[in-house]
Formats: structure tokens, sequence, C-alpha cells
């Protein structure tokens, strides 16, 4: 069982060695091929899920512009109170 051990810890370690030698661009290489794999698998949206995400984003945005500016005023108005 020992022989079967350290046989497969010498092909690790050959492994290692093999992908040094491989240079400096492997690693980028793999890391690309990765992403393109991964980003073909991706499910985009058509335009109409695109428009539509667009739309809530920007609703929600002007929503929350429109909140915030409101309290400003308020704090504005109580800091001229204060300190007037």
């Amino acid at each position: 069982m020992g022989s079967k051990r350290g046989s497969a810890a010498k092909g690790g370690a050959k492994k290692g060695q093999q992908q040094k030698k491989q240079g400096f661009i492997a690693g980028p290489r793999r890391f690309v091929r990765e992403v393109q794999g991964e980003l073909k698998r991706v499910n985009w949206p058509d335009r109409d899920q695109l428009r539509q995400s667009t739309a809530v984003v920007l609703i929600i945005v002007l929503t929350l512009m429109v909140y915030v500016y409101a309290w400003d005023l308020v704090f504005q108005g109580l800091a001229r109170l204060i300190f007037a």
C-alpha cells in the first residue's frame, strides 16, 4: 500500500513540475478559457427583459433620490433653526 501512495505523490509532484514548465502564460490562458466557457452558459436576458429591468432600476433610483432630497430639506431647515 505504501508504494501506491508514494507513486501517487510522485505523480502529483511531476504534474506540478510540468505546469511550471508550461510557462508563465499558461495560467492566464487557462483562466480565459474557463471564463469563456462560463459565459457560454449564462442565460442572457432578451431585449424586453432588459428594458423592464432598466425601467425598474430607474424608478427605484428616482424614488430614492426624491426621498433623500426630502430628508435633506428637513435637516437643512432644522440646521437653519438651530444655527441661525
